[in-house]
């Protein structure tokens, strides 16, 4: 065998660990890698959040169901910081005002009996094992690992503003609406634009006249009669209405350009085809 041809096979196998790291290869996440993000347990009517974040702190909120439970109140929460020992998640309690879970100055070695992409499994110091369950958070978060409100984005809701005179001019209110809703129950599908809620918006905005929302203070007015309007719908748990953009067009090319510019695609498919079309199919 040809010797330089040798020492090239060599030279492979000795980096082919490294190059299939860098092309390609899988790479099994630690155990530090598992750990981060945001975990969940449901005990006792009530909810138990744990934020593990990459800088080494870590958050926790107990979270209480209300009477129609889907509103929550927050009963306390705790902090502090975290690290890894062998296989040990070593928790220390810096702040806490929910003293029988999470004591202040505490430190505490749990086993990690498992971790995968869906659950933790964790010895406590008491034998104990509590199983917590990943938070499947559809919504964005902000860069501390908190979960952003959810929010409601209907399509943009267009009317003939009234006319107090029959030969007043032809005007069109356009608006497109963002709901933030309360906080929801991990887990929990963040509900839809019920259609009796546009309805009622739409029937509100067309009995508005164009001397009503001509300025940006009268829309904001107009903003609060609407959230009083429309909280009903969502059993308590909208918390604010946003009106992103508002226009009054005086004509339909006009309001052509407002509904192509804020009316969002439709979501295609598993077969590769749009909604629209897969209905009129």
């Amino acid at each position: 065998m040809n010797k330089r041809f040798l020492v090239c096979v060599l030279a492979i196998m000795a980096f082919s660990p490294l190059l299939s790291g860098c092309f390609g290869g899988e790479k099994t996440p630690d155990i530090e890698e598992q750990l981060i993000g945001s975990w969940n347990r449901y005990w006792n009517k009530s909810y138990f959040l744990l934020i593990i974040r990459a800088n080494g702190s870590w958050k926790s909120d107990v979270r209480v169901e209300g009477a129609s439970s889907k509103i929550i109140g927050k009963k306390g929460s705790a902090s502090g910081t975290w690290r890894i020992e062998e296989n040990h998640l070593v928790i220390t309690v810096t702040e806490s005002n929910i003293e029988d879970l999470w004591v202040k100055d505490q430190t505490l070695f749990c086993e990690i009996v498992e971790i995968n992409n869906d659950l933790m499994k964790l010895r406590y110091p008491s034998q104990r094992i509590v199983t917590w369950k990943r938070s499947r958070v559809k919504k964005k978060a902000r860069q501390d690992g908190e979960p952003l409100p959810p929010v409601i984005k209907p399509l943009p809701v267009v009317v003939n503003l009234n006319k107090i005179r029959s030969h007043d001019k032809d005007r069109y209110l356009c608006v497109d609406l963002e709901l933030t809703l309360q906080e929801l129950m991990p887990e929990q599908e963040v509900p839809g634009f019920h259609p009796k809620a546009r309805e009622a918006a739409v029937i509100f905005l067309s009995s508005l006249t164009y001397q009503e929302v001509k300025t940006f203070d009268k829309v904001k007015a107009v903003k609060k009669q609407l959230e009083v309007l429309l909280t009903p719908y969502f059993k308590g748990q909208m918390k604010d209405i946003t009106i992103s953009h508002v226009v009054i067009a005086s004509t339909m090319e006009k309001v052509d350009e407002f509904l192509i510019e804020h009316t969002p695609s439709p979501e295609p498919a598993k077969d590769g085809s749009t909604a629209d079309q897969k209905e009129e199919a």
